[in-house]
C-alpha cells in the first residue's frame, strides 16, 4: 500500500497537468469559426428571392472566404414557406441561391441556412419598397440622359451615351442630337467630332464627319483608349433646313468611361436566347452578376473568366428564364461579390424608357456573430473541464501528501516511543526517559512534520493554481 501511495504521489501531478494541458490546448483552444453572410436586394412583392451567400471562416478577427460543399437555404414569407435551394459555396466563398416566391415576397421574410444538421444562420431579412435610385446608385443602368458638357452657339448640341457607361477599350455608340433655338430638331446637319483618348469610327481621334437624320440625331462609334476621354462635337445648320441657315453650335465634355469596368457585349443580347458575354481588359478569374428589374434582384451568378485569345478575359452566361429583359432590365457586373468596386457597372439588357439605377447588393444578415458565440461557449466548456481536472488533481495530491505524512508521523512516534523506553538502536538497554521528557520529545516530533506537510501541500496547490492561471491567457 505504501509503495502505491508513493507512486501515485509522484505520478499524479504529471498525469493531471498533462491531461489538463491536452484539454486546454485541444478542445479548449479557440477554433476557426465558419459562418455565412447573406447579401441581396429583395423587393416587396417580388416573385423571387435571389440571395448571394458568402462563406467565411474567422479566427481572432482575421477572416478569409471558405468553400462549403453543400448548404440548404430555406425561407418563409409571412409564414408561408418558399421552395428550398440546395447547392455549394464555391472556392471564392460565394454561392448564389434562388428561391421562387409565386405569391410575392411579404414581410417578415425569415431565411434559414443549414449545413448538414448544423444551422449556420436563421434571421429575418429586410425588404425594400422598390428598386428606386438611392445614394449608392451605380453608373450605367440604361441612363440615356444627356451627358454634362459645355455647349455654345446658336444650335443646341446634346450628347448621350445610350448604355449609360463605357469601358475601355471596347466600342460603344454615342448619340448626338441637334436642335435649333426653338427646340425643333435640325435634320441633315453636318456634325464634326474629334476626341482625345479615343478612336472615332475606326479613324483615329478625328475629326470625323457624320450627318444627322430626319429626326436631327446621329450616332457615332467611339472606342475609348483611356479612362479619360474628351469629346468635341461641332454642328453646322445646312441651307434650307429648319432654323437659321449656317447656324453653328458645339459641345465639349467627357464621356462616362468607367475605370476597371467589365464590358457587357451588347451583341449577345439579341435573338431568342440572349447571352451575357462579359469581357474584362484585366486578368480576373471571375465576374459577379446580379440580374434584375423593376421587381428587384431576380437572379445572380458567378461567371468564370478565361483568356479568349484576343488579350482579354471573357466568359458567358445564358440569361435565366423569366429574367428581366424589359425597359428596366439590368445586369450589374462587378469584379467583387459585394459590388463595391469602382468598376461596378449596371448594364441595360434592353433599351430603357428612361433613367434608372438599381441598388447594389447590401448585407441582409450575418451569421458569424452567432457562430463565434457558439464556438466561444464550446471552448469555455472545455476549459472549465480542464480546470476541473487541475483542481481535482491538486486536491488528490494534497490528500496523498497528508496520508504519507500521517504514516510517517506514526512510524516516527513508534520509533521514539521505543527509544524513550530505554532500548537503543544497537539493542542495548539505556536509562528510560521521564514521563515529562518523553511527552516533550513526542510533541516535537508531531509538530515539525505537520508543518512541513502543510507547507508542501500549499506549494502543490500554488503550482496547480499557477498552471490554471496561465491557462486563462489563451
Amino acid at each position: 500500500m505504501a509503495s502505491t501511495f508513493d507512486a501515485a504521489t509522484y505520478a499524479l501531478p504529471a498525469l493531471g497537468i498533462g491531461l489538463a494541458a491536452v484539454v486546454l490546448l485541444g478542445p479548449g483552444a479557440q477554433r476557426m469559426t465558419t459562418g455565412v453572410r447573406v447579401w441581396g436586394a429583395p423587393v416587396a412583392g417580388s416573385e423571387a428571392l435571389a440571395l448571394r451567400i458568402e462563406g467565411v471562416r474567422r479566427l481572432y478577427g482575421a477572416e478569409d472566404p471558405t468553400a462549403i460543399p453543400e448548404i440548404e437555404v430555406s425561407a418563409a414569407s409571412a409564414g408561408a414557406p418558399l421552395e428550398r435551394w440546395i447547392g455549394p459555396i464555391g472556392e471564392d466563398g460565394i454561392g448564389e441561391a434562388l428561391l421562387r416566391a409565386p405569391d410575392g415576397l411579404t414581410e417578415p421574410v425569415v431565411v434559414r441556412i443549414a449545413r448538414g444538421g448544423e444551422v449556420l444562420l436563421e434571421q429575418q431579412v429586410p425588404l425594400a419598397s422598390s428598386f428606386a435610385v438611392d445614394a449608392s446608385a451605380l453608373p450605367g443602368a440604361a441612363q440615356a440622359s444627356v451627358l454634362p458638357g459645355a455647349a455654345q452657339g446658336e444650335l443646341r448640341v446634346r450628347v448621350a451615351a445610350p448604355r449609360g457607361a463605357m469601358a475601355a477599350p471596347f466600342p460603344e455608340w454615342v448619340r448626338v442630337a441637334i436642335e435649333a433655338e426653338d427646340g425643333t430638331a435640325v435634320a441633315w446637319a453636318r456634325v464634326e467630332a474629334s476626341a482625345v483618348g479615343a478612336d472615332l469610327a475606326g479613324q483615329g481621334s478625328g475629326p470625323v464627319q457624320v450627318g444627322t437624320n430626319a429626326h436631327g440625331t446621329a450616332e457615332l462609334a467611339v472606342k475609348p483608349l483611356s479612362h479619360a476621354v474628351e469629346l468635341t462635337v461641332r454642328a453646322t445648320q445646312p441651307d434650307g433646313g429648319a432654323g437659321t441657315p449656317g447656324a453653328r453650335g458645339s459641345w465639349e465634355g467627357r464621356l462616362p468611361v468607367i475605370p476597371g469596368a467589365i464590358w457587357l457585349d451588347p451583341g449577345g443580347l439579341a435573338g431568342e436566347r440572349p447571352t451575357l458575354r462579359l469581357v474584362s481588359p484585366a486578368p480576373r478569374p471571375r465576374a459577379y452578376v446580379s440580374i434584375g428589374g423593376a421587381r428587384g434582384r431576380l437572379a445572380g451568378a458567378v461567371v468564370p473568366l478565361a483568356p479568349d485569345g484576343a488579350g482579354y478575359f471573357s466568359g458567358t452566361l445564358a440569361l435565366p428564364d423569366g429574367s428581366a429583359r424589359g425597359a428596366a432590365g439590368w445586369a450589374v457586373v462587378a469584379s467583387d461579390p459585394y459590388e463595391q468596386g469602382a468598376g461596378t457597372v449596371a448594364w441595360p439588357l434592353a433599351p430603357a424608357a428612361g433613367p434608372a439605377s438599381p441598388r447594389r447588393v447590401t448585407l441582409l444578415a450575418d451569421g458569424l456573430p452567432a457562430a463565434e458565440a457558439r464556438e466561444a461557449a464550446r471552448a469555455s466548456r472545455a476549459r472549465r473541464a480542464g480546470l476541473a481536472v487541475l483542481g481535482a488533481t491538486a486536491a488528490a495530491e494534497m490528500l496523498l501528501l497528508a496520508l504519507r505524512s500521517r504514516t510517517a508521523r506514526r512510524r516516527l512516534e513508534a520509533h521514539l516511543a521505543a527509544a524513550s523506553g530505554g532500548a537503543g538502536e544497537d539493542g542495548t538497554a539505556g536509562a528510560p526517559l521521564s514521563r515529562e521528557d518523553r511527552g516533550r520529545l513526542l510533541a516535537a516530533a508531531r509538530t515539525e512534520p505537520l508543518l512541513s506537510v502543510l507547507a508542501l501541500a500549499a506549494l502543490v496547490g500554488l503550482s496547480f493554481a499557477t498552471v490554471a492561471a496561465l491557462a486563462t491567457f489563451r
